[in-house]
């Protein structure tokens, strides 16, 4: 299981490489150059940035006698008395000079420069001091305020979603500060990490050009991997405040779901690898939580490798209609799935009753993912031959595949920004073909990103669960 980068790697936020950087330089730890050594990949960013903070210093102090002052005094008084009304020099003049007439709005663009310039002097201090404000701090708006002027500066669309999954990270720790202290400021930070993911997405979204939009999906799956591993390292540290930080960790996976199914359509073998290993990580935390008796955190991680498998299944069963990478992905799939299977085994037998059946449940589903991995690597020769068999929870065709992949995770309430797949695999809501419930939790089965079947159900300490039937 991946940990989120620790203090003095390249995934640092901008702002707390800046703060250090400063301190050590200020304190005579390091210089300018060995700052800048530490970051290679941020250098082009750091270095302007930390030459304009360090020629920031304090005005010193002004030193004048009694007789100067007088002096000046008496001249400034006689100046006003002597002095007559002038053609005011902003009427067509540059600096007072007459060299030639300005536009309006040269003027005032002008002058709104020169105001930013002086603002940004004299507010330099506060915008230093505001990085380590909390949401509904004084300073707070200060400290978003510079995140807005750094998006409003980068060079393209995905500089700016670079940037925005930075934010959403500030905003998860800015949310682990607060888990345990005030619920309603722990809600803005999260209402904050949920605007940053959206506007995250929105930015790669705009990437035209395929290479680009490949390296920077790939990128960003890592980086939504490392927070989603974060909310859980905060779940464990306060797991009384769970209700928010969940809410963050829900976001953080649905953000993964996007843009797998983004690039799904650009590489398809590259998607599933990553799919399999984030199944993997979530099956990994569920582990541990059944280990340490925390039950409920391990249905969430249970839930959140339930979404993974119906994409991944959706993923195989793209590849084999198109014959695209099918056999490298049914390969790689089986030898996963195997796995997976052994600790869902494990799992089923180590946890309480009343859990053994929402296991089991999910146990099925992978059980499905596999045959279709393994008729589709028994039957090779012919294109697209293993899509034929329509694991549960299918439609019974994939050829709109990884087009649909990509748009079944759109945006729900606009208010909340929840992302509400289409086909049920939401993880706090019940699929539409099946639906199961334990201690109150409601899981949907139907996770193979398609239209459940029809089943019998089955019921054991008060969780139903509908499963289809396999179509031949």
């Amino acid at each position: 299981m991946k940990s989120w980068p620790k203090q003095g790697t390249d995934l640092e936020k901008i702002e707390t490489i800046l703060t250090n950087c400063i301190e050590d330089i200020k304190s005579g730890r390091a210089s300018l150059a060995e700052c800048l050594d530490r970051y290679p990949s941020r250098r082009q960013e750091l270095e302007p940035l930390l030459k304009v903070a360090l020629n920031i210093h304090e005005p010193g102090p002004l030193q004048l006698d009694s007789s100067y002052k007088a002096t000046a005094k008496a001249q400034l008084l006689r100046q006003i008395r002597a002095a007559k009304p002038k053609e005011s020099r902003s009427s067509g003049s540059l600096h007072g000079f007459r060299l030639f007439p300005q536009p309006v709005w040269a003027r005032v663009a002008v002058s709104a420069f020169l105001v930013v310039i002086l603002l940004s002097m004299a507010t330099a201090g506060t915008a230093y001091a505001s990085q380590s404000s909390l949401p509904g701090d004084l300073l707070y708006p200060v400290k978003t305020s510079t995140e807005d002027v750094r998006l409003f500066f980068a060079s393209d669309s995905s500089a700016k979603a670079d940037l925005n999954i930075q934010f959403a990270h500030t905003r998860l720790v800015e949310m682990s500060k607060l888990a345990d202290k005030n619920e309603r400021k722990t809600e803005l930070a999260v209402d904050g990490y949920r605007g940053n993911l959206n506007a995250a997405l929105g930015q790669i979204r705009r990437i035209s050009v395929a290479s680009h939009l490949s390296g920077r999906l790939e990128s960003a799956l890592e980086d939504m991997q490392n927070q989603v591993v974060f909310c859980d390292e905060v779940i464990d540290a306060y797991p009384a405040y769970v209700g928010p930080v969940g809410e963050a960790s829900t976001l953080a996976i649905n953000e993964q779901l996007e843009f797998l199914g983004m690039l799904a359509q650009q590489d398809i073998l590259r998607a599933a690898q990553i799919n399999l290993d984030s199944m993997q990580n979530r099956l990994q935390r569920a582990q541990v939580a059944a280990d340490g008796n925390h039950y409920e955190t391990m249905q969430q991680a249970l839930l959140q490798y339930q979404q993974f498998n119906g994409v991944g299944d959706q993923i195989l069963q793209s590849a084999q209609t198109a014959d695209d990478h099918s056999t490298e992905i049914e390969d790689m799939s089986l030898q996963a799935l195997t796995g997976y299977l052994d600790i869902l085994d494990a799992l089923s037998e180590q946890v309480p009753l009343e859990y053994q059946d929402s296991v089991q449940a999910f146990r099925q589903e992978t059980l499905q993912f596999q045959t279709q991995a393994r008729y589709g690597h028994q039957n090779q020769g012919g294109s697209g031959q293993g899509a034929s068999m329509q694991p549960l929870g299918s439609t019974g065709s994939s050829t709109s595949g990884l087009a649909s992949l990509a748009s079944q995770y759109q945006k729900g309430d606009a208010n909340t920004g929840e992302q509400t797949p289409s086909t049920g695999i939401h993880p706090l809501s019940a699929g539409e073909g099946s639906a199961g419930s334990v201690d109150g939790t409601n899981y949907g089965t139907s996770a193979a990103l398609g239209e459940a079947g029809s089943g019998g159900s089955t019921s054991t300490s008060g969780a139903s669960f509908h499963k289809g039937e396999q179509k031949p």
